[in-house]
């Protein structure tokens, strides 16, 4: 499971969910170097968000392979939706008394999709039997992924999905089964260490 490519918005910190931005330099290197990482892999599907910056993430990675899948477009993987708050910043919703106020009651923010609905999408797309055989790259979005990480497979709730910060083009190896397991999470080189966006 990998999140996609840096963007512009992910390099200024701003949320970003459902607006359609693609890959900055910084994101189509990142999906190259992990092309490269990942040569060795033997893909039996792929499956990834419909939204530009998964699915070019996803090409990427699929490049140039001979035995390449064809690469399945999924909606339950979009990005939880961040409504009218699409595009801010971390300063920005501290500011706004609204969020603040909310966010220290543990209340749901106006407009914004709830974690519940994101981990109903994560639990019906981790249950799709197709999963369970093969090798199966998935490439989707950090809050959405982590959601479905945290629910789907260390059987925790959503609200832990907060304390996870999934890095760019750094997957995450699940062994999907009866009792899944999460086997690695942002894995990467040692050297390939920024901040988490």
């Amino acid at each position: 499971m990998i999140r996609h490519g840096e963007t512009d918005w992910n390099a200024e910190e701003r949320l970003l969910s459902r607006t359609d931005m693609p890959l900055n330099t910084r994101g189509e290197a990142q999906a190259r170097d992990l092309a490269a990482t990942l040569a060795a892999v033997s893909w039996d599907r792929a499956i990834t968000s419909p939204l530009i910056r998964a699915r070019r993430t996803a090409q990427i990675l699929l490049a140039g392979r001979p035995d390449a899948p064809d690469l399945t477009i999924d909606d339950r993987l979009v990005e939880m939706d961040f409504g009218p708050y699409e595009g801010w910043t971390s300063a920005e919703l501290e500011a706004d008394p609204v969020a603040v106020t909310r966010r220290r009651d543990g209340a749901q923010l106006p407009g914004v999709e709830t974690e519940a609905e994101v981990a109903s999408r994560a639990r019906a797309f981790f249950a799709d039997p197709i999963l369970l055989t093969g090798t199966t790259l998935v490439v989707g979005h950090g809050r959405m992924l982590r959601i479905l990480l945290t629910t789907c497979v260390l059987g925790v709730t959503a609200q832990i999905a907060e304390h996870l910060r999934m890095r760019n083009c750094r997957p995450a190896i699940v062994e999907p089964g009866r009792k899944p397991l999460l086997l690695g999470f942002n894995i990467g080189r040692p050297d390939d260490v920024g901040p988490a966006r």
